[in-house]
């Protein structure tokens, strides 16, 4: 095959899938060239100008839809050769797949897309295009040489003998193209056969072999042969097609299991056409054969991640929809509609990652499952939000059956915290009533419970949060423990009453919350941090905030963690605040904190004396600090012990 650009036009009106599909293609052939277009008729106007290699082709576009795009393309003598590759999503079923075989398609790519499968994809269709391309230029030459021998009959022999080799190496020419199609048959798992009646022979290809397994022809040679690998229960379907091909003398598709003598089961598809003679006698029947197991395993789990959620496994919104639809009727009345929430996810995002917040997600989809019947459908809405249908279920069973999740549900721990989910429900007992109104109510019912639950659940979150940093790094606790007790003595020398004392040491405690989302190697590493590292570092403010501002009994320090690196003269972070922006509490932090990890030791260096921790604040004051909060931090120095 010669060295040359391969060319990709990529054809679907969703542009997103398009970028998409681009990408995963120069990923695995930096030097393809991808085409793109946005409908059929701009496809095809593209594949007519650029003459591309292979077209990867949605099949649902509005206008020009991709299975009349392919007929076009294969209408067309100098397009026909360039395989058509149709990237299909749950409507990919038999039908379309007949009609894309059917328009000329060589092949099938489901969503959600694999790489090897789109590797092996391109290779294949590169080698179908370059057979396709070799086929005709044979022609061609075959032509060419024609007239050629004709005019070398007149010449001398020395010009025959010359001829003849050009011929042979023609002929090398043509084996490799021929080996080339052999090759791309294997890979699209597609052969070809012959049955003549005459004989009561099949004739088949070298793939169609492999596809039953066997090694010699001999093996299938007889339509009852090839039959003895079917399905007992089958036989008479594919009996009834050939009698179809037999009576009606028309083309016939049906699809069959066979096991193979090596116990494998496949799944095939055999399409059978009627072959005539010169006086239009029936005399055997010819088509192709093709493995679709891996097809049709790649259509069921399409089907089925259409219909699941990818993380729970539970059903996802669309079939919520659907069945919802489907079970609103009298004969399901008391139906009644329980939506559950689970409380402190945005929490646990924030504080532990979203691992242990999918996590927490698939623990809470495990204790419904468990907990419901087995005719119960669950569902999960998006996000932290599931709902169960209970068909032909009052109010009263209903809550017993929230009543067992509840239950369940309390029983589980993820990172020493219980799991906690908030339930409501509302039950339709007459056709007269709006189900969406139903299913409102039940959403209201469960967040009244959840204002109370998951504000408790806050609040033990936040301690949780404090007590694993802790257990991530000893220095943050006895660091964190300093820095609020120096905030306490500044907030009682500024005469501060008793709450906002209170509140300012509390805040000394928890100003570091947010290094929860920071990686433990960083917090604990011994010498000094890279430039990447720092600017991980320096997003613990804004992670802390996330965290607090959403517990009310925190959410009045979230802005103080949110400030506590910002600088008295606007050059610090993550807002660039200046002076009186930055809260009191904020600026009380801040010199605390910077004083507390001035006079500390660490790995790579020793702590600063007080005297020299001291004359750095006093140096910093009115750029770095409040002048007034960092005089007051010398003064509670000198008058107090407390480092």
């Amino acid at each position: 095959m010669e060295t040359r650009q391969l060319k990709i036009l990529v054809i679907d009106d969703n542009r997103d899938n398009v970028i998409v599909l681009k990408a995963l293609i120069r990923d695995a052939f930096p030097e393809a060239k991808v085409l793109m277009a946005f409908d059929g008729k701009s496809g095809f106007e593209m594949a007519a100008l650029e003459d591309p290699d292979i077209i990867f082709m949605d099949i649902i576009m509005p206008g020009m839809d991709g299975f009349e795009v392919c007929r076009k393309l294969k209408a067309k003598t100098d397009l026909a050769d360039i395989p058509v590759v149709f990237v299909t999503a749950s409507r990919g079923d038999r039908e379309h797949r007949i009609l894309a075989l059917e328009c000329g398609g060589e092949g099938f790519l489901s969503k959600p897309i694999d790489e090897q499968e789109l590797i092996s994809q391109i290779r294949a269709m590169e080698k179908i295009r370059w057979a396709n391309i070799q086929k005709r230029n044979e022609k061609k030459r075959l032509n060419i040489r024609v007239r050629k021998q004709t005019e070398a009959l007149k010449a001398a022999h020395a010009r025959t003998l010359k001829l003849l080799k050009s011929l042979e190496k023609e002929n090398e020419a043509r084996k490799k193209s021929e080996k080339a199609l052999v090759e791309a048959q294997k890979l699209a798992h597609l052969g070809s056969y012959e049955f003549d009646f005459e004989n009561d022979k099949i004739n088949c290809s070298e793939e169609v072999l492999n596809i039953f397994g066997v090694v010699s022809i001999a093996e299938v040679n007889t339509m009852e042969r090839l039959l003895q690998f079917a399905q007992p229960d089958e036989i008479p379907g594919i009996l009834e097609n050939i009698n179809k091909v037999m009576v009606e003398k028309s083309t016939a598709d049906f699809i069959f299991r066979i096991f193979r003598q090596d116990g494998e089961e496949r799944i095939i598809n055999m399409r059978m056409i009627p072959q005539f003679n010169e006086t239009n006698q029936h005399i055997g029947n010819f088509g192709t054969i093709q493995d679709i197991t891996r097809i049709r395993k790649t259509e069921e789990e399409i089907r089925y991640l259409s219909y699941h959620d990818y993380l729970t496994g539970l059903f996802n919104r669309r079939f919520y929809e659907e069945v919802l639809i489907k079970l609103d009727t009298e004969e399901n009345y008391p139906l009644t509609l329980v939506m559950a929430d689970v409380n402190g996810l945005k929490m646990i995002n924030d504080s532990f990652g979203h691992a242990v917040g999918d996590e927490l997600l698939q623990m809470a989809s495990n204790v419904i499952k468990s907990g419901c019947r087995e005719n119960d459908v669950i569902a999960r809405l998006g996000g932290d939000e599931f709902v169960i249908i209970l068909a032909r279920t009052d109010a009263e069973t209903a809550a017993l059956i929230i009543k067992r999740l509840e239950m369940l549900a309390t029983r589980q721990k993820i990172r020493g915290l219980k799991l906690s989910i908030a339930f409501g429900s509302r039950t339709k007992i007459r056709k007269e009533e709006n189900i969406q109104k139903v299913l409102k109510n039940a959403e209201d019912d469960m967040y009244r419970h959840k204002l109370y639950e998951s504000a408790s659940m806050r609040s033990k979150t936040i301690e949780l949060i404090m007590n694993t940093l802790y257990e991530k790094s000893n220095r943050e606790m006895m660091h964190s423990n300093r820095v609020g007790l120096i905030c306490e003595k500044i907030g009682m020398r500024m005469k501060l009453d008793q709450d906002e004392i209170n509140q300012i040491r509390t805040a000394g405690l928890i100003h570091d919350i947010g290094k929860m989302g920071i990686d433990e190697k960083i917090l604990n590493k011994p010498g000094s941090l890279s430039d990447d590292e720092w600017k991980e570092i320096q997003r613990h403010p804004e992670i802390g905030y996330r965290i607090l501002s959403s517990v009310n009994e925190f959410s009045e320090m979230a802005n103080c963690i949110l400030e506590h690196h910002e600088r008295w003269d606007g050059g610090g972070y993550p807002k660039g605040l200046k002076g009186e922006e930055i809260s009191l509490q904020g600026r009380i932090v801040a010199v605390a904190d910077s004083f507390d990890a001035m006079t500390s030791d660490r790995t790579y260096r020793k702590g600063l004396g007080q005297a020299e921790a001291i004359a750095e604040i006093r140096r910093c004051a009115g750029t770095h600090f409040d002048p007034l909060v960092a005089k007051m931090l010398v003064d509670v120095v000198h008058s107090e012990m407390i480092h």
